[in-house]
């Protein structure tokens, strides 16, 4: 199953679809994919720790699908999810999908509200719009209490991110039971990133590019005019010793998509210890201004998700 959480309110032959207010044989072990807005949440089971997948269970007697979906998303990870939202994933027999009840942040906050200190002075100074902000941290995914017993990690995975990972070596070392093992047997998540990919060339392009070391970076927000859609996308790399540098390198790389690249909204450095799982954001840019660098720092949490939160962190100082 697919299931989206409260937050959120081929040629090849498919299964019949499930009927998710029916009542179910007792035992019949269900899939349950949950999202949060341009979440999902996957979990690794303490007997298969490195691999990630649906959350799974079982339907209880006399239970109905969606009853099933929210106590096995309430008691494995603590989620509450919308029960009106779970609808049978298609293209995956007895696997469905469900939305996370709304949340919002703690203290209501919305725009540059969500900025605090120096974050908030330095995005008032390269002039972010409030709707750039909301897009990054208006909403975050609900907090998880494992249930520890039968699950080693779970954790929330930016849409996009798994899409652009869905093939080659994050695929293989932790999506196996996610994917599927080989092209002939994909998984239920494969079929589920099938449906989510879409053609916009905004969702083709990542929102993080970034290397190992240290290097500066610019915030930059890229325009679909056509889609009248915008997203803020974090670039850096050691080869670009200035930020303009790094400005013109996105501006060559976002070409062929036909987006348009606004002046960077800032910029600074970035310290990449990949041993450490450790990511540090500072500094400031002589050329565009100091960006404000929590925002940075949270989009790279969501395409960084093996990382502790705690381990990508936003500093002031420095140069």
């Amino acid at each position: 199953m697919v299931a989206r959480s409260m937050q959120e309110n081929g040629a090849a032959e498919r299964p019949q679809p499930i009927d998710t207010k029916s009542r179910s044989p007792s035992h019949t072990q269900l899939l349950l994919i949950v999202t949060h807005g341009d979440y999902v949440l996957l979990a690794s089971l303490q007997d298969h720790p490195t691999s990630y997948g649906p959350l799974s269970g079982c339907i209880q007697d006399e239970e109905q699908q969606q009853q099933a979906a929210g106590r096995i998303a309430k008691q494995l990870t603590g989620v509450s999810i919308d029960e009106a939202s779970v609808t049978p994933l298609q293209a995956a027999s007895h696997t469905l999908q469900a939305h996370t009840c709304k949340r919002q942040t703690e203290n209501g906050a919305s725009g540059l509200d969500l900025l605090q200190g120096q974050a908030r002075q330095c995005a008032e100074e390269v002039r972010l719009q409030a709707h750039e902000v909301d897009a990054v941290l208006a909403h975050p995914p609900p907090l998880l209490q494992l249930d520890q017993a039968k699950l080693a990690d779970a954790r929330w995975f930016n849409k996009r991110w798994l899409i652009g990972h869905s093939k080659g070596q994050v695929a293989a070392s932790l999506f196996r039971l996610v994917l599927g093992k080989d092209a002939e047997s994909p998984g239920p998540m494969h079929a589920w990133l099938q449906e989510a990919q879409t053609h916009s060339p905004l969702d083709q392009i990542p929102d993080v590019t970034i290397e190992t070391g240290v290097f500066k970076y610019v915030l930059l927000v890229v325009t679909d005019v056509a889609e009248g859609r915008s997203k803020l996308i974090v670039r850096g790399d050691r080869q670009s010793g200035y930020h303009m540098d790094v400005y013109e390198k996105a501006n060559r790389e976002l070409a062929p998509h036909k987006l348009h690249v606004a002046e960077p909204l800032g910029g600074g450095r970035i310290r990449h210890d990949d041993g450490a799982k450790a990511i540090t954001v500072y500094g400031y840019s002589s050329a565009y201004g100091q960006a404000p660098h929590d925002l940075s720092a949270a989009l790279i949490r969501q395409w960084y998700p093996m990382y502790t939160s705690d381990n990508i962190t936003a500093s002031y100082e420095g140069y």
